[in-house]
C-alpha cells in the first residue's frame, strides 16, 4: 500500500553494499522499518531522505509488521543540523536511541508527539538537560514502570518524603533515612510536573541547578535498576554541573 507518512528518522542500519534500513518513528504507525535502496550512492535520490534525525514526510510502500519501502519524500526539518553546537546533538542522538529502545517495548504512537515536542523546545533554546529527563520521565509509563511518589520506600508507608535514591525506586522518610539524597520539602511536587506537564505547552523552565541536578541523578539511577534499557550515546552527554 502506497502512502505517505510524517515521522523521524531514529536509526540507520546499512543492507548490502548500496542500500540501507532506516528505522522511521511515523506519527501514523508508531515505529516502522523501511528499506531505501541504493541510499548509499552518492547520487541517489534516497540518500538525503534516509539520514539520521531527519523529520520529513516520507512516501513509502507500506508494509504491516513487514519491511516497507521508501520511494520518495519531502524534509521538514533535519534536527541534527537545526542547532549548531555538539551539546545539542549529543542529545538529539541521546533521545532518538532512547525512543527507538523504548519503541521495542511499546510501539505507541504517542511517543512520537513527546519526541517532536520535546526535540522542537529544545531547538527554541530550553533547557536541554530540563527537556530531556521530562521526555525521560513520560517514557517510564510506556516501559511500565512508573515511580511510585506516594509511599516511603523503605518502610512502604505513606510518609513526607525527607530524600530520594532512584536505586530504590524513589523517596524516602525521615525515620528510614540513612545516607540517601535529602531534597527539599516540594520535590514531590517538582517530580510531579515533570511526569505531567505537556511539553508543547511548556514556555520556559524555571528550575534550580541543583534540584534540576537531583531530578537529573535520580532518573539515571532509576534507569539503570529498574529498565533494561542501555544506551551508547550517554557517553556523549556532559555532566551535569
Amino acid at each position: 500500500m502506497d502512502t505517505v507518512v510524517e515521522g523521524i528518522v531514529l536509526k540507520e542500519t546499512p543492507y548490502s553494499e548500496t542500500s540501507k534500513v532506516i528505522q522511521i518513528l511515523t506519527k501514523e504507525y508508531g515505529l516502522i522499518s523501511v528499506l531505501a535502496k541504493g541510499a548509499l550512492s552518492p547520487k541517489s535520490n534516497l540518500r538525503a531522505l534516509s539520514l539520521p534525525f531527519l523529520y520529513a514526510k516520507f512516501n513509502i510502500s507500506y508494509k504491516k509488521d513487514k519491511l516497507s519501502i521508501l520511494k520518495s519524500g519531502m524534509p521538514i526539518i533535519l534536527y541534527g543540523t537545526k542547532v549548531h553546537n555538539i551539546e545539542f546533538y549529543a542529545y538529539i542522538s541521546y533521545l532518538c536511541e532512547l525512543s527507538y529502545k523504548v519503541l521495542l517495548e511499546n510501539n505507541d504512537k504517542d511517543i512520537f508527539k513527546i519526541l517532536i515536542n520535546g526535540l522542537n523546545k529544545m531547538c527554541d533554546g530550553l533547557d536541554y538537560n530540563v527537556i530531556k529527563n521530562i521526555i525521560e520521565f513520560k517514557y517510564l509509563h510506556y516501559l511500565g514502570i512508573d515511580p511510585d511518589l506516594s509511599i516511603c520506600h523503605k518502610c512502604l508507608c505513606e510518609k513526607e518524603p525527607y530524600a530520594i535514591d532512584g536505586k530504590i525506586g524513589g523517596f524516602v522518610c525521615s525515620e528510614c533515612y540513612t545516607n540517601e539524597r535529602e531534597v527539599p520539602s516540594n520535590f514531590k511536587k517538582i517530580l510531579e510536573r515533570f511526569m505531567n506537564v505537556n511539553i508543547d505547552e511548556i514556555n520556559e523552565i524555571k528550575l534550580s541547578k541543583e534540584n534540576a541536578k537531583i531530578v537529573n541523578e535520580f532518573l539515571r539511577e532509576y534507569y539503570s535498576s529498574f529498565s533494561a534499557i542501555y544506551l551508547n550515546s550517554e557517553k556523549f552527554l556532559l555532566p551535569y554541573e
